[in-house]
């Protein structure tokens, strides 16, 4: 086996990984959060509006997703945006008003009773930051009276979890990708368009074996996928939440097989222009064939010519 087949064999495994990783990037774009977001975040159980869900969905996309120069700060930024939406869900005469409790509109400083019963009710009275706390504070505050009207810390952990992997991750996923390219180039560059081709085509024909086990795994049993999923890069028992809160109404099940649905689409969709290309260079591997086997028939000729005059 040749150089340039063992670098289409490597060339076609980066190949399939980098497709793996476009599919991700589809999945982290602002838009696809807003649209599957406002396609299956009804809020028919919480506290908050279909569209107050859709709004905090994307901004708590961008506390997970993007880097910050200041955790401290992006906490505290989308800890303002819940309990700002709460304080609009939780005004009288809001859609949703009467689901919110006496005691989480006194940690949003709009109950009408007395503040200490209210916080004789949550616990511990210190627990009660209310307008008067920072963002954070009130939004851990209202919690504690329910995760169905805010984060509450074991999410927040979570998502930052989340972050710590996607960001630093990033930059060596960002790498497989510059490494198919190197790969292709250095293929193209020296004509080997035959092993071109072959990891063109074959790149996106692991991904799609891989695809196919893991699509036959989704639709027997998804729960178990998006279980294995997580459980590869985070402790059991950090990713669970209750049913009814406030990060599982803006990501409930559906979310997650839609993400699940752009992963698979966009890497096979780029995964065709690959292979789309590999069969172009295919193409050019004959014709370069074809042009080689000419030109030694006609050297052959002449060399054939060239004896005959030689023995006369």
């Amino acid at each position: 086996m040749g150089s340039d087949s063992i670098l289409a064999g490597i060339g076609a495994t980066v190949l399939a990984v980098t497709l793996l990783v476009c599919g991700f990037a589809a999945c982290c774009l602002p838009v696809t959060t807003a649209s599957l977001a406002g396609a299956v975040s009804t809020g028919a159980d919480s506290p908050y509006t279909h569209e107050q869900l859709v709004s905090l969905a994307q901004e708590t996309r961008a506390f997970t997703v993007d880097a910050h120069s200041s955790m401290e700060e992006a906490r505290e930024s989308l800890a303002a945006d819940v309990v700002a939406a709460a304080r609009e869900a939780s005004a009288e005469g809001a859609p949703k008003y009467s689901q919110w409790t006496q005691q989480a509109k006194q940690v949003l400083g709009d109950g009408e009773g007395e503040s200490s019963a209210a916080a004789a009710d949550a616990g511990e009275a210190g627990e009660m930051a209310g307008a008067d706390g920072t963002a954070l504070e009130t939004m851990d505050a209202l919690a504690k009276v329910s995760d169905r009207y805010a984060l509450d810390a074991d999410a927040v952990s979570h998502l930052e979890d989340c972050n710590g992997l996607i960001t630093g991750l990033s930059s060596y996923l960002g790498m497989i990708g510059v490494a198919a390219l190197i790969i292709a180039l250095v293929l193209g560059f020296r004509k080997q368009f035959a092993a071109l081709a072959f990891m063109l085509r074959m790149g996106p024909a692991l991904l799609l074996a891989v695809l196919v086990v893991l699509g036959l795994w989704g639709v027997i049993d998804f729960n178990g996928l998006f279980a294995a999923f997580h459980s590869l890069f985070f402790v059991d028992g950090t990713w669970t939440f209750n049913y009814d809160s406030l990060l599982i109404s803006m990501y409930p099940i559906d979310f997650w097989m839609g993400m699940g649905a752009v992963w698979v689409g966009s890497a096979i969709g780029v995964g065709l222009l690959c292979f789309a290309a590999g069969c172009l260079f295919a193409w050019k591997a004959q014709v370069q064939h074809r042009e080689l086997e000419e030109a030694a028939a006609a050297e052959a000729a002449r060399s054939k010519k060239r004896g005959r005059k030689g023995r006369r």
